[in-house]
């Protein structure tokens, strides 16, 4: 399930940030996300951070630091048109540092000596393989050929969960440190700086502004092209596919729970009584995830809304829940998904018996 959720995430991307041709790039301000919005809001689940926070914390330095580049490009003493240098990317020293577990060997959080550095590897790989990141083994050299070849058959070769030593991208940026190997999101061909721009710069229509404009700051009643943390969703999800890998998937039961209102709301206009509400998560096990949903509604912008609306002259009083119509989106975009994906495998079946 958390691997078709990444793979509709891709699909929503590509949709989004580049032309049909998957070539050209789109420019800030003219990208529709509302897909891409619809999967944060389905995917972002309640559960227990350190599940969650390698893929939050990895997403965030690559965007921290891609959008540090950026900022530099549009300042005044802006020399070059091209991102460069090592510091527009992440460093092995770096996630050692940010992405830290407690380690017996101290508090620096060393690649070769804890064994849950596998969860970090592992999103890595999926990064690389899904071409949300490049490597490069300088300061701007991307990798050569012969490390690219071997890394993608390392890569291929290697059966989750990952062991200890099936690190090939950990241990290229290790051996390459001193060179100044790094990794950075993919902004040439996957348009991740058109993201940053759209999340963080100047909206469209500014007067005198390019849309996108990360030096200027603006002021506090002026809105961003898009207010999601995207890449935050992203990170989550790709920490969630790691741990089942290590263990029994997490918030599956509030991921099934969700997927049920949506599909009872969605035959009732949006809406579903307050009883149906709690009896779905009681029946998937996550009873106790079914108040805080309802007060996260309330308290945090980015959520799925989940709003109480009171029959009227209902006695005893009895109330309606309205789900958020970016929810049912989410749940629709998905069981859509789930048919292409059918079809394309029927297709390849009929092509291969053929």
């Amino acid at each position: 399930m958390i691997r078709d959720e990444l793979d509709d995430f891709d699909h929503y991307w590509s949709a989004a940030l580049l032309e049909s041709d998957e070539k050209t790039k789109k420019i800030p301000g003219e990208s529709d996300y509302s897909d891409l919005q619809a999967w944060a809001k389905g995917n972002s689940i309640s559960i227990d951070q350190s599940t969650i926070s390698v893929g939050r914390s990895l997403m965030t330095l690559l965007i921290d630091n891609l959008r540090g580049a950026l900022w530099k490009m549009d300042s005044p003493t802006g020399l070059s048109l091209d991102i460069e240098g090592r510091k527009a990317g992440v460093s092995i020293s770096e996630i050692e540092e940010v992405v830290g577990f407690q380690s017996m060997r101290g508090r620096k959080f060393r690649n070769d000596l804890n064994p849950d550095w596998a969860r970090v590897e592992a999103i890595l790989q999926a990064l690389y393989s899904r071409r949300h990141i490049h490597l490069y083994q300088n300061e701007n050299t991307l990798i050569s050929e012969s490390d690219k070849s071997y890394i993608k058959e390392q890569i291929t070769r290697i059966i989750q969960p990952i062991e200890p030593g099936d690190y090939p991208i950990s241990k290229f940026l290790k051996m390459k440190e001193d060179d100044g190997a790094h990794f950075r999101l993919n902004h040439e061909d996957h348009n991740w700086g058109t993201y940053i721009r759209d999340r963080y710069g100047c909206p469209p229509n500014t007067t005198g502004i390019l849309a996108g404009n990360l030096y200027i700051e603006l002021p506090n009643n002026i809105d961003t092209y898009i207010s999601f943390d995207l890449h935050l969703a992203f990170g989550e999800t790709m920490s969630r596919k790691v741990s089942q890998f290590t263990g029994k998937e997490r918030g599956l039961g509030q991921l099934e729970a969700r997927i049920k209102i949506c599909d009872l709301a969605a035959n009732n206009d949006g809406f579903i009584t307050l009883d149906q509400y709690y009896r779905i998560f009681l029946r998937n096990n996550a009873e106790h995830m079914a108040d805080y949903y309802l007060y996260r509604s309330i308290s945090d912008i980015t959520s799925a809304k989940f709003r109480l609306h009171e029959v009227a002259d209902s006695n005893p009083k009895k109330w309606n829940v309205e789900v958020d119509p970016i929810l049912l989106r989410w749940r629709e975009n998905s069981r859509q998904r789930g048919r292409d994906r059918n079809d394309n495998s029927e297709s390849t079946e009929e092509g291969g018996t053929a």
